[in-house]
This record gives C-alpha cells, structure tokens and sequence, in this order.
C-alpha cells in the first residue's frame, strides 16, 4: 500500500468517525420523536380529563333539569290555573262562563303614533 492511499484511507475512516460522532441529518430526529410523542401523551390525558368534566356536568344538567321537571309540579298545585279557580270560587267570584253580561272594555282607545319618514335610503341594483 502506498503512502498515497494510507492516507486516503486514513482520511475516510476520519470523515466516517467524525459523521459518525455528529449523527448526521438525522441526530434530532430521536429527540424530536420523544418530545412529540410526550405532546401527543399529554394532549390525550388533557382531553380524557376535558372529556370526564364535560360527562359529569351533562350529568349535573339531566339532574336539575329533573329538579325543575318536579319543583314546577309541585308548584302547579300552588299558583297553577286550577289552583287560582279554585281560590276565586272560594273567595265567592264567580266563574266568567256563568256570568250573563260580558264586556271587554279599554280604559281609553288605543293611542295613535305617527310612523316618522325615513331619514336613510338604502336601494340595491342587481346586475
């Protein structure tokens, strides 16, 4: 082997060390992968926790909604329509449909107002 080649060879085995040490274009792609794949893990955690509130306060809903279901019968038998007839027939009023002479009057007529003019003109083309 010639001194020529030697250090041919020499210098190769050193550029392939040297490439070698610095990991070439892919020397991130390692650490890159494990930081994304710890993005990914938390994103999924945070979204299973998201996920969990959102099922309880869907749950919390259907409850107080059963809760206002039940609190407007209960107080249907206070203040609802039949409860009030009941009352104004104890109270010694008479029923409307039994009465002989019915009126609807109004206090007054019903005011009048003058529609003002436009003060702004809007017109569209369509071409």
């Amino acid at each position: 082997m010639t001194d020529v080649t030697r250090r041919a060879a020499e210098g190769q085995a050193t550029a392939a060390r040297s490439e070698h040490l610095q990991g070439g274009p892919f020397r991130l792609a390692l650490p890159l992968y494990l930081v994304l794949l710890l993005a990914a893990a938390y994103v999924g955690v945070s979204n299973q926790a998201l996920r969990a509130r959102q099922v309880g306060l869907i749950a919390d809903k259907t409850n107080l909604l059963a809760s206002v279901a039940r609190a407007e019968v209960r107080a249907a038998a206070v203040e609802g329509p039949l409860a009030v007839a009941e009352w104004a027939e104890t109270a010694g009023m008479v029923p409307l449909p039994q009465g002989h002479v019915v009126a609807v009057a109004a206090p007054e007529p019903a005011p009048v107002f003058e529609v003002p003019e436009p003060a702004l003109e809007l017109r569209t083309v369509w071409r």
